[in-house]
């Protein structure tokens, strides 16, 4: 994709909504594997807690409370709130959307337009740019981008490989403004690399049979079934040290940017695990103080991962000063992109626990 250099939206406002429901992965991990197994994972994950959602708490439950007090917190009209785009890979149905269930839930006028996009990890990036887009062809005025999944319903207690998933929503305030700087996109996909990391059946490709449920081993001892997410771990760690830091530095060149000399605060890199994110940010020749990390706090937190780093690290910093930084989701699809825009000092930010 060429670059897409949009104008006059900012964001507003960040709330970050997770479960009241924080675990330990040494006890969760150590139900099924070894206690060194699982601290292997943790030492190169970077990882202590995940935060998992109560059994009868969905994606809309999570973005109602992140929506609402996002829109309290930064005082905005419900009525002139006139875009809704949800991005998640865990609707509460296969339809219809949980976008229009949410647009009823938070009181949003009809004259709303609600999207929902099937993303993962790319999905704060993809979701601010087709924001920005709306708002730059003068079709919203304000728009709730929220973004997050509960991926660990979807997870096999016995798959040490994706003990890293955690759930969080996130809800992100963007409205028109000429008072603003351009934010700067560059999306990327590449679909021959889907089957790493899928669920294979509850689709229409593979309705679920009665072969869905049954456990299957695999040669590092993780079962799982076929309703179950499964990560080729070693293939989406390629596809992020190779692909995603050779488009990172392309996109950085492309906006000449010099990172070692204070152009940029921070590159916001989703949370995948720490090890990803050290050696991703070698390879793309970025100074580490300036790749912020709590992965270690909240899991891996899928296209919430973003939000919540900005609301968890820089909610201090936003409170003196502006920040320019640029953004880097990747994951499922596979699917990935970068933003660079500046975040202004005294945007609202938040995390509430429910």
């Amino acid at each position: 994709m060429a670059i897409s250099r949009l104008k006059n939206s900012k964001i507003a406002g960040i709330c970050c909504a997770l479960p009241d429901n924080r675990l330990s992965v040494y006890d969760i991990g150590t139900q099924y594997f070894d206690r060194s197994d699982i601290e292997k994972v943790v030492k190169s994950v970077g990882l202590e807690y995940i935060y998992k959602a109560k059994p009868n708490q969905t994606t809309s439950d999570l973005a109602l409370d992140a929506c609402n007090n996002l829109i309290d917190g930064i005082g905005w009209d419900r009525n002139e709130i006139d875009g809704l785009i949800l991005v998640t890979q865990t609707p509460d149905y296969i339809l219809p959307s949980t976008a229009n269930i949410l647009q009823d839930k938070l009181k949003l006028p009809k004259g709303c337009v609600a999207l929902q996009v099937n993303l993962g990890c790319s999905g704060y990036v993809y979701g601010l740019w087709l924001a920005s887009e709306l708002i730059g062809n003068a079709t919203c005025k304000k728009i709730l981008v929220v973004v997050g999944d509960t991926l660990t319903k979807t997870i096999s207690d016995k798959d040490k490989s994706v003990i890293m998933i955690s759930d969080c929503v996130s809800a992100t305030a963007i409205e028109y403004t000429e008072d603003c700087s351009e934010s700067v996109y560059s999306l990327y996909s590449d679909g021959s690399g889907a089957e790493n990391l899928i669920i294979k059946d509850g689709g229409f490709r593979n309705p679920i049979s009665e072969n869905s449920n049954i456990l299957i081993k695999d040669e590092d001892g993780n079962c799982r079934t076929s309703m179950n997410l499964s990560m080729d771990g070693m293939a989406i760690f390629l596809f992020a040290i190779n692909e995603v830091s050779k488009t990172l530095n392309k996109f950085l060149g492309d906006l000449n940017i010099e990172i070692n000399k204070g152009e940029l605060d921070y590159i916001l890199l989703h949370q995948a695990n720490k090890y990803l994110m050290t050696v991703l940010a070698r390879n793309a020749k970025i100074p580490i103080d300036k790749v912020p990390m709590n992965i270690e706090k909240f899991g891996n937190t899928s296209g919430a991962s973003i939000p919540l780093l900005i609301c968890d690290t820089l909610h201090n910093d936003l409170k003196k000063k502006d920040l320019n930084v640029v953004m880097a989701g990747f994951g499922v699809g596979l699917s990935w992109g970068f933003a660079k825009l500046l975040l202004r000092q005294g945007t609202y930010t938040d995390i509430v626990f429910v």
